[in-house]
């Protein structure tokens, strides 16, 4: 009998060391303790939404015959956010909490 939720793939992973800025390694792990995830993940998903976004690096890999990553098919985390509001707009979350009045 086939299952709802599909076997989840393993990804072959690499370590690799770095060095980082002391206030940027700080950032880095506020941002993990935001998230509450490790450094590997935070790290993987904004290397990944560079490498999405970034159209001149994609034209290069183009020009080299390289195919795009493999992360290339995950939704960008800016598809899925809201667009930023225009200068005249009310904030619409802060409504619902406070008496807005004009």
């Amino acid at each position: 009998m086939a299952t709802v939720i599909p076997k989840q793939t393993k990804k072959e992973r690499d370590q690799i060391t770095i060095r980082l800025d002391r206030d940027v390694l700080q950032t880095l792990e506020h941002y993990c303790k935001y998230l509450e995830s490790g450094r590997d993940y935070v790290v993987g998903q904004c290397l990944s939404f560079i490498f999405r976004k970034d159209r001149p690096f994609n034209e290069w890999l183009a020009k080299q015959g390289i195919a795009g990553s493999s992360q290339a098919n995950v939704p960008a985390v800016a598809e899925t956010q809201p667009k930023p509001a225009t200068r005249n707009a009310k904030p619409t979350a802060v409504q619902g909490r406070l008496a807005v009045t004009e």
